[in-house]
């Protein structure tokens, strides 16, 4: 996740409604009896200080074991005994944050519970004749509620209400909503002050907000420096720490040094869950950064299971819409657009809430609208694709649902238009991790340059190197890849391969997938020009690496279509394989050598590029025998191999067994990620 640093778990908590803020969700509502009351224990940490009638400490003592179905039942018989029960509202407001992450109900309970206190013993109440602690929960809960609900003016004013009315100093609390508000300045004073406090929590909170300052100022050594301090203060426990390493991991992707942030990620995910970071959400796009397929698949996997095992669900609004756009990524690289326009379709109309990230709203929509149009277009061409080698009634619904589609994605599009249209927004998306870029990966960014158009994107390219401060043996490589889009997008072929090549040269191995797109738009630009040679020599780097690149692109593979032996069903194959959009049948490109088992793609010098085995299928006729190889060969041929023993897996546990074929990877958790 690109220039998102995660609020520190203490930061995130509750927050307190005004009086008159108080969010009129509904009537107070009369609770239902319950005809069986659960078992229950009064005594727990903290009980002999919460107070109240014995059915109240059963409710506060369910929420404090985190049983938090228990706690609403108990919460809602106190409320049906007693409508305007301080300490009942309390516990339902906590159950219905924590519990069931509903955000408005809880905020309208913890509402009631002050308005009621208020009304019974004043703003200011005496500390030695009041339940004023049920008070301090009940505000301390309202701020961190506020706060995830990106409510930030509130959130900081009653952090002043908490002091004005308990003489209780939760002031570094006001830096990440003031951060959030854009004032810096203010929110930097806090969090140094913070930092340098006696006291641990105050040093936990203010180092935690420097790091995201400092980040979303785009200062990124100070970013680097305040971010992995923070880190420093956990590394000897394995207690606690999971934000501070996670966020240290960004700050180090942030200044390229990718095996540092790959072990902060790692690091962060063997502490317990904290808050809404997920370091496992991280290694995956990580890994599909560095072309390391299988432990992004295997990262993935943990992802999912990292968010399961998180206490309660209420923080599954603040990163839901990114887990499934990670996920979909996953998925569009293993060629799978089918499952994962179904993901980024939903996506799009359920954002994530920010008030437990850095990044802004509009960062997260622009890159969800663009994740959708390229599953959309992906999937789009998939099924023209299909259609070619389909029966004519299958076909033309497949193209009518191709055109729905095309339509769809052109919709979408308007979306993150609209997004870039910002000049920083868009300025900062042509950056290199930089704060303030659309959330996708960045083997996606050359996606704003069709977006906005060549000549707007070379615009703004040039004030994004002109701004630029990381080093330029990073940024240059990145800069020369989208340089080299925009030249090709403009129809300067030759100012496109030269550049390409200038970005292939700076551009590392553990950037595969954007040299894989790099060497598509080169192959492209080079056919375009009649270097024939130079276009299969691109084509290489594209096959070995995101082979997918070509279909989401909405390129063809130069292929020679040769039969493997006379029989109809083989001719029958290459008849359909004549017309697939995905392939462009010249004299000079790969060999496609069809079999009725197998099909094989060879390069020119004869080595092997990959095959696609056949399944047996029924005793059909030579045409449906043809229709199934073709469509096979479509569907398979550019599905990137997984190599399990590039890359440590065993340090992830292993769980994916033996290499194959990526779809084969996937499928196995396909269902779990619906």
């Amino acid at each position: 996740m690109r220039g998102a640093v995660a609020i520190l778990a203490l930061l995130v908590g509750q927050t307190p409604l005004s009086e008159s803020s108080a969010p009129e969700v509904e009537p107070t509502p009369k609770p239902i009896a319950k005809k069986h009351i659960p078992d229950y224990e009064t005594d727990c940490r903290g009980s002999d200080l919460f107070g109240g009638t014995d059915l109240e400490l059963g409710a506060f003592c369910a929420a404090q074991k985190m049983e938090y179905v228990t706690a609403r039942t108990l919460a809602n018989e106190v409320l049906n005994r007693d409508v305007d029960s301080i300490r009942g509202h309390y516990v339902m407001g906590v159950a219905q944050h924590l519990g069931e992450g509903n955000l408005p109900k809880a905020l309208f309970h913890l509402g009631r519970a002050e308005s009621v206190f208020i009304a019974r013993y004043g703003e200011r109440p005496a500390l030695d004749s009041t339940p004023w602690r049920v008070f301090h929960r009940t505000m301390s809960e309202l701020i961190y509620v506020h706060g995830e609900m990106d409510h930030h003016e509130l959130k900081i004013e009653y952090v002043d209400r908490l002091e004005r009315r308990l003489e209780i100093d939760y002031e570094p609390l006001k830096a990440w909503p003031l951060l959030k508000l854009g004032r810096y300045e203010e929110a930097m004073a806090i969090a140094e002050r913070a930092a340098n406090h006696k006291e641990p929590w105050y040093r936990a909170v203010g180092l935690t907000a420097l790091c995201a300052i400092s980040s979303e100022q785009r200062k990124r050594q100070e970013a680097y420096e305040a971010c992995t301090a923070a880190a420093q203060r956990v590394t000897r426990s394995e207690r606690d720490g999971a934000i501070e390493l996670s966020n240290a991991g960004a700050a180090a992707e942030e200044m390229f040094r990718f095996d540092e942030a790959e072990r902060y990620f790692l690091d962060s995910a063997r502490r317990p869950p904290e808050g809404s970071v997920n370091p496992w959400g991280r290694l995956v796009r990580l890994y599909l950064r560095q072309g390391r397929f299988a432990e992004a698949v295997s990262a993935w996997r943990k992802m999912r299971s990292y968010r399961a095992s998180r206490p309660g669900s209420y923080l599954d609004q603040q990163d839901q819409s990114e887990a499934d756009l990670i996920g979909a990524s996953v998925l569009l690289i293993a060629g799978k657009p089918e499952e994962a326009e179904r993901i980024t379709a939903r996506t799009v109309h359920r954002p994530d809430r920010q008030g437990t990230s850095s990044a802004a709203t509009e960062q997260n929509e622009g890159g969800a609208a663009i994740t959708d149009r390229v599953a959309k277009l992906t999937l789009a061409r998939r099924m023209e694709e299909d259609a070619a080698a389909s029966e004519w009634r299958e076909a033309l619904s497949l193209r009518i649902d191709a055109m729905v589609l095309r339509l769809e994605a052109w919709v979408i599009t308007r979306t993150a238009a609209e997004v870039l249209a910002d000049r920083d927004r868009l300025i900062t998306s042509l950056r290199p991790e930089v704060p303030g870029s659309l959330e996708m990966p960045v083997w996606l960014d050359a996606e704003v340059i069709e977006i906005v158009g060549p000549g707007v994107a070379e615009a703004a390219l040039a004030e994004a190197r002109a701004e630029e401060t990381l080093d330029a043996r990073f940024a240059e490589q990145i800069f020369l890849s989208l340089e080299a889009e925009a030249a090709f997008r403009r129809g300067d072929d030759a100012d496109a391969i030269r550049i390409a090549r200038q970005a292939l040269d700076a551009l590392p191995p553990s950037e595969a997938l954007l040299r894989a797109r790099v060497a598509a738009i080169a192959q492209a630009a080079a056919r375009e020009e009649r270097a024939y040679e130079d276009a299969l020599g691109f084509l290489r780097v594209v096959l070995s690496t995101d082979p997918q690149v070509i279909r989401r692109l909405g390129m063809t593979l130069p292929v020679r279509l040769v039969p493997g032996d006379e029989s109809a069903e083989v001719a029958a194959a290459i008849d359909r394989l004549e017309d697939s959009p995905l392939l462009e049948e010249v004299d000079w490109g790969f060999w496609l050598r069809v079999h009725a088992s197998h099909v094989e793609l060879v390069a020119p010098d004869g080595s092997a590029l990959g095959v696609v085995p056949i399944p047996a299928g029924r005793n059909d006729t030579p045409d449906a025998v043809g229709r199934r190889i073709a469509k096979e060969v479509q569907r398979e041929l550019l599905v990137p191999n997984v190599d399990i023993t590039q890359a440590d897996i065993r340090s992830l546990d292993g769980s994916l067994g033996t290499g194959g074929k990526a779809t084969e990877r996937v499928d196995g958790i396909l269902d779990e990620a619906e």
